[in-house]
């Protein structure tokens, strides 16, 4: 099994790599887990920088660094898929997660009846996917720094520099029909500030069927470490690969 592994924002791939040891540990050797890095250079998410204060963290897009860069991330993710996929599944923490799943839409979106671009996905901790508009007028909302998102709990929108972002809305996603059809395991915590954006990208995969599973660890934006809930993160896991094993 290829896993295909983004990061969240304020970190970078070699993090991301040790934050998810123990569960790639737990899930089996025989795996393949390939780690990529956003472009752009930001501030350590919270905590980061005790924990690894000679790495240079990265954003994959962020509304301070313009709306362009988060169609050329989706971008990004697509010409790595075509040239180094295929890969069987994906995980992505935080921003990594949005970023996927914005990129899986975009893919349903465009083939239709065709095939996904992974048979599951992994989100963890994950934050809500956008649509990103280009602008050039209105004010610019103040964006939060230091944070796991640049929005406020309340807000769905913001108003950066040249560009509109807009967290896609999970409600008008499934009376379109255009929810994340692929199986998902979601894997939050319900002491993270970003708990409910995690549960709004839940709400964007389909669960009809036992597609979708979900795993509270309890903590906040992180993925723990200790054996008891890697091996709950695991078993979560595990389900939706049964799930994809079963419909083969």
């Amino acid at each position: 099994m290829r896993y295909l592994c983004l990061h969240g924002m304020g970190t970078n791939a070699n993090i991301f790599d040790f934050q998810t040891g123990p569960l790639r540990h737990a899930l089996g050797t025989h795996d393949e887990y390939q780690f990529y890095e956003g472009d752009h250079d930001i501030e350590p998410a919270p905590g980061i920088s005790n924990l690894f204060p000679h790495e240079a963290t990265k954003a994959w897009y962020a509304p301070s660094l313009g709306s362009h860069t988060h169609s050329e991330a989706k971008e990004f993710i697509r010409e790595i898929i075509e040239t180094e996929g295929p890969f069987d599944a994906c995980i992505g923490f935080s921003q990594g997660a949005a970023l996927l799943a914005s990129v899986i839409l975009d893919h349903q979106e465009e083939n239709p009846f065709g095939e996904g671009l992974f048979k599951f996905a992994v989100f963890i901790c994950g934050s809500s996917g956008l649509s990103v508009s280009t602008t050039t007028s209105g004010a610019s909302t103040p964006l939060r720094s230091g944070a796991n998102s640049p929005f406020s709990q309340s807000a769905t929108s913001l108003t950066s520099d040249d560009g509109e972002w807009s967290k896609i809305d999970p409600v008008q996603l499934k009376l379109d029909g255009k929810r994340i059809r692929i199986p998902t395991a979601h894997i939050y915590g319900s002491k993270d500030d970003a708990y409910d954006e995690s549960l709004r990208l839940r709400d964007m995969c389909e669960e009809s069927g036992g597609r979708r599973v979900e795993f509270d660890h309890r903590g906040g934006h992180e993925i723990p470490r200790d054996r008891k809930t890697t091996m709950e993160m695991m078993r979560v896991v595990q389900r939706v690969i049964g799930k994809v094993m079963a419909s083969c």
